[in-house]
């Protein structure tokens, strides 16, 4: 137990874990209404280029953040609204990062590419609605339509209530992966405001600063600089990252489940 109370300490668990779950949860919510929307535009509108913009979304699931990370970083830290800045420096010749603002530091790094409907593994997310949606029969959709329902009243009152499955498994996947993401969170955020996962990352490396503080407020000895003191801690610090995740997944696996199944995901 000093092992789990001195990862407490060096991860400032509270304050870390409820910075990292608002963080969470709010993606994970944008993440469920938008990418439901585009899922079912995608399932049920025949539109031009329908093929390659879902094409598209899928090339999102492939790519790898990494290679777009140094154009994103760039982006957030001069981030330019509805290109102000650059339509005021084509009038006046001024620097075009002039009127910009920096996210970085900033939860909106995070919450804007989930409303936008990029946000982390938001293709595999619309893929999921896509592939629930196309699976309801239409004479649903055209028995609400005889009643007096619009494409926007049908999808809230007929088919989002039926999408109950599919959207806890992607609300579940969401915290999941914005819970476990340290390489993004690592960069965009200061060294007093980073998530959980980056503060577990810093002990399970044994940074020696975090391993110090801890050693220096009595609970370990200077014995406790070594290896061995600092694998307990560590290992404590995992096991406290761990427990979230998991007591949720316990509560909600039935309905996991069934989403996975009825979106058609096989393997």
């Amino acid at each position: 137990l000093t092992n789990i109370k001195a990862a407490m300490m060096g991860l400032n668990f509270w304050p870390t874990i409820g910075r990292t779950a608002l963080l969470c949860f709010v993606c994970a919510a944008l993440q469920v209404v938008m990418c439901a929307i585009v899922g079912y535009g995608f399932a049920r509108f025949q539109f031009k280029l329908r093929g390659l913009l879902f094409g598209m979304v899928i090339l999102t699931i492939v790519v790898q953040t990494q290679l777009v990370f140094i154009p994103l970083m760039v982006q957030y830290r001069y981030f330019d609204f509805f290109g102000i800045s650059h339509l005021i420096a084509l009038f006046t010749g001024e620097d075009n990062t002039k009127y910009t603002i920096s996210l970085i530091n900033s939860r909106f790094t995070f919450y804007l590419p989930s409303l936008l409907g990029v946000g982390i593994r938001s293709g595999l997310f619309i893929y999921i609605y896509r592939q629930f949606f196309r699976n309801i029969p239409k004479e649903l959709s055209e028995a609400a339509m005889i009643d007096g329902c619009g494409p926007w009243k049908t999808f809230v009152r007929v088919m989002l209530p039926n999408a109950k499955a599919s959207a806890l498994t992607v609300f579940l996947f969401s915290i999941v992966w914005h819970w476990n993401e340290t390489m993004m969170s690592n960069s965009f955020f200061s060294t007093g405001n980073k998530p959980l996962s980056v503060a577990v990352q810093a002990i399970s490396d044994a940074n020696e600063s975090v391993i110090a503080s801890i050693v220096e407020s009595g609970l370990y000895k200077a014995v406790g600089r070594n290896l061995q003191a600092a694998q307990g801690i560590a290992y404590g610090a995992i096991l406290l990252f761990l427990i979230p995740p998991l007591v949720l997944y316990i509560f909600t696996q039935r309905f996991f489940v069934e989403g996975v199944e009825s979106s058609g995901i096989k393997g």
